[in-house]
């Protein structure tokens, strides 16, 4: 048997998927080509459910919160000129070291800060801020990663609202991994577990104003789902467990 594998393809790619699941066959098999060929036309249609998107609100940090960094968002054409503001609350545990604590970020736009929450359970170094256009519309949206958990990251994804003139957390999302899983030349963002959760994969899109998700387990009927590569190509791997271990299956 192979392992229950697919790749998010296009159905034009019938002979690509072929060739890949014939170099993942043992040398000894009794699965024929017309198999594989019909496995990869078997494409699992994935249902996608609308995200909610949150408007920032207005707010300021707690007088005892520490400012320990700030980020300033130049006004240019591809990005909205904005500061980002992450402050320390450290009045949980005496013991904590410089820049430990729970750390909180704030948006400022037009003199006016906006809440972003908890970015970060740790310290302020765990948190990770970046531009990158998400919602395909040619300005870069503000990505911000932190540790929530020992073993848990979070990505919050906020934008400016151009129509509505307000700021928007357009996504949370845990554990993420980001790569083309189509290869069409677009990034996806994949949610997966990490510790002791049971293995998933949650696969998010941007649909025309907001996000969506694919749940991988529900949609393949399977107990796990995980992120795997070979050769460069990216896969999902699923599958059912048997007497509390993983089973091997072929699509």
């Amino acid at each position: 048997s192979i392992r229950r594998m697919f790749g998010i393809f296009r159905k034009s790619n019938a002979d690509e998927l072929k060739a890949i699941f014939t170099d993942l066959l043992p040398k000894n098999n009794d699965i024929s080509e017309n198999d594989i060929t019909d496995s990869a036309k078997d494409i699992i249609e994935l249902t996608f459910t609308p995200m909610p998107k949150q408007t920032l609100t207005e707010g300021l940090p707690k007088e005892e919160w520490i400012r320990g960094k700030s980020i300033y968002f130049g006004n240019l054409s591809n990005q909205i000129e904005s500061t980002l503001h992450l402050y320390i609350d450290n009045t949980v545990n005496p013991d904590l070291r410089p820049g430990e604590g729970v750390i909180y970020g704030f948006l400022e736009h037009n003199d006016d800060f906006y809440e972003i929450g908890v970015v970060s359970n740790y310290r302020i170094d765990d948190v990770k801020v970046d531009l990158e256009d998400r919602t395909s519309d040619g300005i870069k949206d503000i990505e911000i990663e932190g540790s929530i958990g020992s073993t848990y990251i979070e990505v919050k994804i906020v934008s400016f609202n151009e129509n509505k003139q307000e700021w928007e957390s357009l996504l949370t999302m845990g554990s993420p991994t980001i790569v083309d899983l189509d290869m069409d030349g677009q990034e996806e963002l994949i949610a997966g577990s990490a510790g002791i959760l049971p293995p998933y994969i949650d696969i998010y899109r941007w649909n025309y104003d907001h996000f969506e998700k694919a749940d991988i387990v529900e949609a393949t009927k399977s107990d796990y789902a995980s992120l795997t590569t070979t050769d460069g190509t990216w896969f999902i791997e699923t599958g059912l467990y048997e007497n509390s271990s993983p089973s091997e299956h072929k699509l």
